[in-house]
């Protein structure tokens, strides 16, 4: 999920009127291209089964704006399921303006700390694209269960490496791939298999915005990017459809003087005839919406990655409405993070080291797919190993 601001309505998320977070009162604080058939079917591994009156005690790790937004979709939910006992960052004056605000006890300055701190049972990593790996690596090896920022790593030799610790401690580990828990995915997933747009043989999905004067999009030092910004989120949605690796991808784009991709195409090639093609800019804005071709209709799917409506015809159109934080959000639908926390929250109550809804196995093929398409579009081969 992108952490900074974008300017259009159509971006990942859309920033709201600039939140006054200064502390006032503040509370006491404690200061390359892989195998693309490999089987990656889901394999869903289940721990000891939890209390039914399971609370659990969230750490939060990053101060940026998606952080505020998890804390606020999260004040939405129960009380008595979710409660937030810490965060850090490198900048202790921003910590402590987020711990004040959403009245958080403890605020700890770097995240060793954090990974330490024996009352958290789960982290949300919400750094930089580039700290993911290390800062999740930091949580795991601590014996914590993690939900972590898409993408999960900068590469698949991070993603696999993660998904392995994670099983291996057998702690829950989950990607932020935040639009799989909207009920609108709910919705189509029960809408295609009941037959209703018959067998599906193409999707086309636009992806653009202005995003390239963000520092993170000019610095490839930083992690930013067409394909890890914006392109996964394109992806996810196909995988999600068609639920199988493409046989055969093919992608073209440009890289910014930095070396940052700036755009991308790509046709992807599937069994039994299906087709997918992607398109994502960050210099410009396109429509931003998904259309899923059937031989018994289609189906366009606006804010596809964050969705709150779902028409599958004229007569036939599903609304879902978010719920209402006590702070204004940042960004498009933040509410909708509220979605994947309950996911985390239904799937450690049960047992599962990992959620149904987004498998480790998928996190491990999205990241194949990306480097696939971070090469072929010129991301220097060096950092995809």
């Amino acid at each position: 999920m992108c952490s900074a601001g974008l300017k259009d309505c159509g971006a990942i998320r859309r920033p709201s009127e600039a939140l006054d977070l200064r502390v006032h009162q503040p509370n006491p604080l404690r200061t390359v291209v892989h195998n693309l058939e490999e089987d990656t079917r889901s394999r869903v591994v289940t721990m000891p089964d939890q209390a039914m009156g399971l609370q659990l005690k969230w750490g939060v790790a990053g101060v940026g704006m998606i952080a505020h937004d998890f804390l606020t979709a999260l004040g939405t939910l129960p009380a008595d399921q979710h409660k937030v006992v810490a965060v850090a960052g490198k900048d202790i004056e921003r910590v402590h303006r987020l711990a004040t605000l959403h009245k958080i006890n403890t605020a700890y300055e770097g995240y060793e700390s954090l990974a330490r701190d024996d009352s958290i049972d789960i982290v949300f990593v919400s750094v930089l694209n580039l700290q993911h790996y290390e800062i999740t690596k930091l949580m795991l090896e601590n014996g914590k269960h993690v939900l972590c920022e898409k993408p999960m790593g900068m590469t698949y030799k991070q993603t696999k490496s993660l998904v392995d610790l994670a099983r291996e401690q057998k702690l829950f580990l989950l990607e932020g791939m935040w639009s799989r828990f909207f009920p609108a995915y709910d919705a189509l997933d029960q809408h295609i298999s009941s037959g209703g747009l018959g067998d599906i043989y193409h999707i086309s999905i636009q992806f653009g915005v202005e995003i390239n004067d963000i520092e993170r999009n000019l610095m490839k030092d930083l992690g930013g990017g067409a394909v890890l910004d914006l392109g996964v989120y394109m992806l996810q949605l196909v995988q999600f459809i068609y639920k199988e690796p493409p046989t055969d991808i093919v992608c073209t784009g440009h890289l910014s003087k930095a070396g940052v991709d700036e755009s991308i195409s790509c046709a992807l090639k599937y069994k039994d005839g299906r087709t997918a093609t992607l398109s994502a800019h960050t210099r410009a804005n396109m429509p931003n919406k998904a259309e899923i071709v059937g031989t018994k209709g289609a189906i366009a799917l606006d804010y596809f990655w964050c969705p709150t409506v779902l028409q599958i015809s004229a007569a036939n159109n599903t609304e879902w409405s978010l719920p209402k934080g006590k702070y204004k959000f940042h960004f498009h639908n933040s509410a909708g993070l509220s979605y994947e926390i309950q996911e985390c929250w239904d799937c450690i109550s049960k047992g599962l080291l990992e959620s149904p809804k987004m498998s480790l196995d998928e996190s491990v093929l999205l990241a194949k797919l990306t480097d696939t398409m971070r090469a072929q579009v010129g991301v220097l081969e060096a950092e995809l190993n």
